[in-house]
């Protein structure tokens, strides 16, 4: 049928990068293939390593996209007296999800994720919306920087030396307070984050790629092992006067998404079912196909869709985007670049929901590049996505709650379209 034609081809352009750009046309992109670029020598998928201490601190470029209006001083909102469960739909997103089944149709997903997760300032701009919208998120936590500088060695990399680090530290994000200060912070807003009923997850520690390939199950059990010990026992590590006393327990980590979304995958699923996490956010994947179970945990995987702009279709990630757009401080340019990123995931959306309604992933980072243009145009999508019937906007455990209660049957059925269009 044309929805597999179409997801094959998406697959095929998934691994292209840097392409030209082209005029393109100023309607909404529905789900379309896109034809490779043979010059191109990686895939968007592992473009080179995404900084994401370089990332955070181009956050001083621009003010936050989200207005927080109404918040606490430090732009949070209040700390609910009741920790929502990270796995459970908001009202809003369950009133979605009862829709699309009473008319016979399963809801459309989307799930919104950051990398790098470690800044309160983006916390601020990303909760109140998520309130205000019933939208949750999954803010995936690089461990790196909840460690001090000085405690550089209490982190013990596979094959590298103990404190390496390609984040550099956490005094890297501490701007005008001292690295201790912003430490505290930082887990006020994982606290707050978290009794919302938003997902911490895992993005390991310090931003590890290319050498990742080679890590054994063992490798990674002890990279995530330190990276829970590193959320769970900060006061520990760092050897903190002043206890962190956190919310977060081992209970709320379900999954987490590699750096450059490298490693090689069988040797981390392994790991990771020895930990006992549920899913995986770390590989491309094909736009319009439902999520499936490898080696017992679902694979969450980012899709290739189609780029307003161009003819050829990149990662649903801020960084590919800015990557293939180049960075411009032209005012014109810029609002461009909003516009052309708002109509490529709203195309994408609007592609799936009018097909076989496969949940969409859409990657971004606690950044603003391009002086937050993908920002912008991630806050426009959630306001237009998450308001539109049928869609529910929630985090990665939510989806593979839901998604475990359904037959094997059910998902087939749906992965093929078959049931009531709109």
């Amino acid at each position: 049928m044309l929805l597999v034609v179409v997801a094959m081809a998406l697959c095929i352009v998934g691994v292209a990068l840097a392409y030209p750009q082209l005029r393109g046309s100023e309607a909404t992109p529905a789900v379309t293939a896109a034809k490779p670029d043979a010059s191109a020598a990686k895939p968007d998928a592992a473009p080179a390593p995404v900084d994401d201490a370089e990332a955070a601190a181009s956050n001083a470029d621009t003010t936050p996209a989200v207005d927080a209006g109404g918040a606490g001083a430090d732009g949070l909102p209040p700390m609910p007296a009741e920790k929502w469960p990270d796995w459970k739909p908001t009202p809003q997103a369950q009133a979605a999800i009862d829709l699309a089944l009473s008319n016979g149709r399963p809801p459309q997903f989307l799930v919104a994720s950051f990398d790098g997760a470690a800044d309160i300032d983006m916390y601020s701009t990303w909760l109140p919306l998520g309130e205000e919208l019933g939208a949750r998120f999954t803010f995936f936590l690089s461990g790196i920087y909840l460690l001090l500088p000085q405690n550089a060695t209490q982190y013990q990399p596979p094959n590298k030396p103990a404190g390496f680090s390609n984040l550099g530290g956490y005094a890297e994000l501490a701007g005008s307070k001292t690295a201790e200060e912003n430490l505290y912070d930082n887990f006020r807003a994982f606290d707050v984050a978290r009794m919302m009923g938003n997902e911490i997850g895992s993005h390991y520690v310090s931003h590890i790629c290319d050498e990742s390939n080679a890590w054994t199950a063992d490798d990674w059990v002890s990279e995530q092992s330190q990276w829970e010990r590193l959320v769970l026992r900060a006061s520990e590590v760092n050897s903190l006067k002043q206890p962190i006393s956190t919310v977060l327990t081992k209970d709320d980590f379900h999954g987490g998404r590699t750096p450059c979304l490298m490693g090689d995958k069988p040797a981390l699923y392994s790991a990771m079912r020895q930990l006992g996490y549920e899913y995986d956010a770390s590989q491309e994947g094909i736009l319009g196909q439902w999520p499936e179970k490898q080696q017992g945990l679902w694979n969450f995987s980012l899709p290739s869709i189609p780029r307003v702009g161009s003819k050829y279709a990149t990662l649903a990630m801020d960084y590919n985007f800015y990557f293939n757009h180049g960075k411009t401080d032209d005012p014109a340019q810029l609002k461009k670049l909003e516009n052309w990123t708002y109509r490529s995931y709203m195309g994408a959306l609007n592609g799936l929901y009018e097909t076989n309604r496969a949940p969409l992933s859409i990657g971004s980072h606690f950044a603003t590049w391009n002086h937050g243009v993908y920002n912008r145009a991630l806050e426009r999508t959630l306001r237009k996505a998450c308001t539109k019937p049928e869609v529910a906007c929630v985090d990665y455990i939510t989806l593979a709650r839901w998604l475990d209660q359904q037959s094997p049957a059910q998902l087939r059925k749906w992965n093929l379209g078959n049931f009531p269009q709109t």
